[in-house]
Order: C-alpha cells, then structure tokens, then sequence
C-alpha cells in the first residue's frame, strides 16, 4: 500500500526509455531538492527545478518535492510500473502519467561576429564577480592574467587550464588524459568542480564544434572504464558527451551562440546559481572553450 501519487509535471524525453529497459533499481542519493534512483547502471532525478530542467529529470512542484523527499530514503528499493507509468517506492509514488516532455535543444553558432561579441558580453559578466570557483580560482584574475601582454608563469590548478585548452585543441591522446585525469573527480560535492568545469567546455562545444573526436573518446574512456569521479558527475558527462545538458548550461550556450543579449544576464544568473559552486565552475568550462575556440579562429 503506497502512501500518496505525486505527479511529476515535466520530464525528459529520454526518461522513459531508461525506466523501460530497467524497471527496477534503488534510490541512490537524497537531498534537499530531490533524490536520485538508480535503474541499472542510469540515474534519473526527481525532485524541484531548481537546477534547470535535467536530461535525466522527472521534476516535480516545490511543494510536491518536499513530500517526495520526506517519503524516501537511500537504499529504498523502485519499481516502474508500464501499466500506470508510475514509479513505485515504499513510501510514495511518482507518477508521469500527466506530466509533460521536454528536450533541452541546442543552437549553433550563428556568426564570428556574434562570437565576438558574446565573448566581450561574458567576459565583461565574469570580471564582475568575486567569488572563487571550487577549485579556488578567481575568474577575474584568470581573464586578467589572460590578457596581459606580457608572459604569464602559471602555476598550480591555472596551469592545468592552460593544459586543458592546448589539450581541447589537440589530437595528442597523451596529452587529453593526462588533463582529464587531473580534473576528473576533483573537488567536493555530488558533482566534483573538475567535472562540472568539462561539462561546460563540452557545452560550448554543443554549439561550436571545435573539440576532436579522441576528446569526447577519452572523456568516455575514463568516466565508464574507472571510478575515477562521483555516480552523479559520471551520468552529468554521459549526457553531455551525447549533447544533452540541463536547461540552465543549454540556455547559456544558446544565448552565447546566438547571440541574444536580452536574455543573457537571466540566463548568465540562472547558470551562477546552480549548486554550491557547480554553477561558477560550469561557467568556468564555457569560457575555456570559448578562448580555445577564438585561437582556433
């Protein structure tokens, strides 16, 4: 006997292939916003919107979200149920039986204008902010030393990200996993600062196309052949390898690539406000590959 049906009000598109092919699993992670099940070796969120709209979401209102997550805990054991298309826990079902398909689509870029002149808007954005990244790295700072005329001698974390940029250039594979292996799984939280970083360069990829086949290989390489990062970062890079981002990271690009200078301090604000640091270091990624993508130019 289940406690109550909540009805999720959006969900992927993607999400109810992944409950087909596992109909059973567990709750993985729970927390303040959601929880997370595991259906196989997938997971699916289900909680608020506060992070955007997920590529593996079932999302649900603010006051439902509260009920779900009070009705759970890890390790409870899910069902999905074809018949209803309701997910089924001990203590409440999930229900998308009403709710309503979305895909995160991605536009590409329109002109080396609009790239110059995106690149000037958020870089004007990012000089304006004080906080550090997860990786204790000052955006100002980074772009100021970026800048500068004279040689830089980059140390530390700042010089990975130099590294990060000649390898996002390159073919030499040697190179590519050495960089990913210093961020992959690098800092704290349910998604590290390092993966959420090269989910932002992917992003900016989604929409530029600058990045190299034995990149996006390696990236997969590493996340499927190793524990080398967090459950959530891994699923996060799964889709972004596959080109499938949250609506916050995707509004970003969008605006960036399309140039749409109305919307972009919302969407610039709405990314920022993503998790602990997850926001700031996602930023980060983007504006990686957009400095790549100019010397490639």
């Amino acid at each position: 006997m289940y406690n109550c049906t909540l009805f999720g009000e959006d969900y992927s598109y993607l999400v109810p292939l992944l409950l087909y092919q596992k109909e059973n699993g567990h709750v993985h992670s729970r927390f303040a916003n959601g929880f997370n099940i595991k259906m196989g070796d997938s997971l699916i969120f289900i909680g608020n919107k506060k992070n955007g709209l997920l590529p593996f979401g079932i999302h649900l209102r603010e006051e439902n979200t509260f009920t779900a997550v009070s009705s759970v805990n890890n390790g409870d054991s899910v069902t999905w149920n074809g018949s209803t298309n309701s997910i089924e826990l001990p203590g409440v079902t999930i229900s998308i039986e009403k709710g309503k398909s979305f895909k995160n689509q991605l536009t590409t870029l329109k002109s080396d204008t609009i790239f110059k002149d995106s690149l000037e808007r958020f870089c004007l954005q990012l000089i304006e902010i004080e906080d550090r990244t997860g990786l204790d790295i000052s955006l100002k700072e980074f772009l100021k030393k970026y800048y500068a005329s004279d040689e830089q001698n980059w140390l530390g974390a700042e010089s990975y990200l130099i590294m990060l940029m000649e390898a996002a250039e390159s073919r030499d594979e040697g190179l590519i996993e050495k960089v990913l292996r210093y961020f992959l799984g690098r800092g704290q939280g349910l998604t590290p600062s390092g993966d959420d970083m090269i989910v932002g360069l992917l992003a900016f990829d989604a929409v530029s196309h600058f990045l190299s086949a034995s990149f996006y290989e390696k990236v997969s390489e590493l996340i499927e052949g190793e524990s080398i990062t967090t459950d959530v970062a891994r699923e996060y890079l799964r889709y972004a390898l596959k080109q499938e981002f949250s609506s916050t990271v995707s509004n970003m690009v969008n605006a960036l690539a399309d140039g749409d200078a109305t919307n972009f301090e919302k969407v610039f604000h709405d990314l920022i406000g993503v998790g602990h640091s997850s926001g700031l270091d996602t930023i980060l990624g983007i504006l990686l590959g957009m400095l790549t993508f100019k010397k490639l130019k």
